[in-house]
């Protein structure tokens, strides 16, 4: 190949700079040596010395011999994504074709933006490293699939039936808290009703009562809009009919919620083998049954797969208050390998605070974005923050947005099972403004910019 020819075979992933970086390696800017020995490549395969030589003329720092083999030589025995199996003539004695020193630094360039969120750090910080030390470096982001598929069995959760998860919700909670137990709130009831009928109304609805609108001492008893999808034109003809209709709803509020409080303990006993949170926001019944069927779908098809995956799952899990509520949810999310945060009809600071959590943890994060909401787009493309930086490390990590439960799953497991795919790309008319992209979804879960004093400031906190 030409010099021409081979600076546009690697002008998606290089780029021509003044300043002498890994990525203008090839380019109209890298070593003249370098295109001289690629004219006869085939023939006389590139060595490690002679790399070594042409980086070194390119202002950069050798490398190690395991270095070059793990790049270059060989497919590696510890990937923390699916690496590209290309059918090279490998040769012990160096690289022997142009194909196969562009797959090298692909590899390079990708390795260095998940674990590091810059290609010239992260190849500053591996090309000296040997095997052992680069296996180690590796260990570190890999999911240990083997243990998860061996592991033994964890303590079941109460079972609670999905027409009755919307009354563990904390809204339920409210409405239940003003009674001390089922009688009294049973009473309230009645109560409620024979002033509706004092009042001329002669036959309440079931939702009026429970709303406190006749009962002047505890209006604020009930939030009216939660139970409206059961309640809303249940009409009350009698003091027995009230007592029966409260007393079923107290029985199936105090048994779902005693269960949920079980199910929360559960979980917190499991905080050190917890896979996935699931992170949503539950209004009304409907919002707990498409939520609970969810869940069900994507975790029955992973057990299929051969995946028994251990996730929170909100729709049976309840606190004693809001306050200890929000510190479940936390330790949840920093205890969870993965967040998988489902977009619904309307947004809630809970699940946003969540996900916003997850990212900054450097935890992979999935949206599920079903398509009659039409947020996919918004989430993929648009939204600047679903990008955010691990606050510990800089590296900026993106979301991976799914439109259905089986691309939910999809994702589970090629995260789990180390199987992520990627497309590393220059943004148009951009050189050197990196993204990472997930191949299947194309959401970008990584960024290098090419704003130079932005990356400066930016790697200047961090390191």
């Amino acid at each position: 190949m030409t010099k021409d020819e081979v600076i546009k075979e690697f002008a998606d992933i290089m780029y021509k700079t003044e300043q002498k970086t890994i990525c203008s390696f090839v380019t109209e800017t890298g070593p003249q040596e370098l295109f001289e020995l690629l004219e006869n490549i085939e023939s006389k395969p590139l060595s490690k010395v002679q790399l070594d030589q042409l980086l070194i003329l390119h202002q950069q720092k050798n490398i190690s011999d395991d270095f070059f083999s793990y790049y270059w030589l060989n497919m590696p025995d510890t990937p923390i994504y699916e690496v590209e199996l290309r059918f090279f003539r490998f040769d012990d004695k160096g690289i022997a074709s142009v194909e196969q020193l562009k797959w090298g630094f692909k590899r390079i360039f990708i390795d260095c933006l998940l674990m590091f969120g810059n290609i010239q750090r992260g190849y500053d910080a591996l090309s000296r490293l040997t095997h052992e030390q680069l296996k180690q470096q590796y260990e570190k982001f890999r999911i240990n699939t083997k243990q998860i598929k061996e592991r033994g069995k964890t303590l079941g959760f109460e079972n609670i039936e999905k027409e009755d998860r919307y009354l563990i919700s904390e809204m339920a909670c409210k409405t239940f808290a003003t009674t001390k137990n089922k009688e009294e709130f049973i009473q309230f009831v009645v109560d409620s009703y024979k002033n509706a009928i004092a009042q001329g109304v002669k036959r309440p609805l079931f939702k009026d009562i429970l709303s406190g609108k006749y009962n002047l001492e505890k209006p604020e008893a009930v939030q009216l809009g939660f139970f409206e999808d059961e309640t809303n034109t249940y009409e009350v003809d009698s003091v027995k009919d009230a007592k029966e209709k409260a007393r079923d709803l107290a029985n199936r509020f105090w048994g779902a919620h005693q269960k949920a409080l079980s199910n929360t303990d559960r979980y917190l006993s499991l905080c050190n083998d917890l896979d996935v949170y699931v992170a949503t926001s539950m209004r009304i019944k409907k919002n707990f049954i498409e939520m609970a069927n969810f869940c069900e779908s994507v975790f029955a098809m992973l057990k299929e797969r051969g995946l028994t995956l251990r996730y929170f799952d909100p729709t049976i899990s309840a606190a004693k208050s809001h306050e200890d509520k929000g510190l479940i949810e936390c330790l949840m999310v920093k205890s969870a390998r993965i967040l998988v945060y489902s977009s619904g009809d309307r947004d809630s600071y809970g699940k946003d605070a969540e996900a916003a959590m997850a990212l900054s943890l450097g935890k992979p994060t999935i949206f599920y974005c079903p398509e009659e909401f039409k947020k996919n787009k918004f989430f993929r493309d648009v939204h600047p923050l679903s990008r955010l930086v691990n606050f510990q490390t800089g590296v900026a990590g993106g979301v991976v947005v799914c439109t259905t439960d089986k691309e939910v799953a999809d994702t589970l497991e090629r995260i789990v099972e180390n199987k992520m795919q990627y497309d590393l790309i220059q943004k148009e008319n951009l050189p050197g403004y990196y993204l990472l992209k997930e191949h299947f979804t194309q959401s970008v879960v990584r960024v290098q910019t090419n704003n130079t004093l932005l990356s400066t400031a930016f790697w200047n906190h961090y390191v």
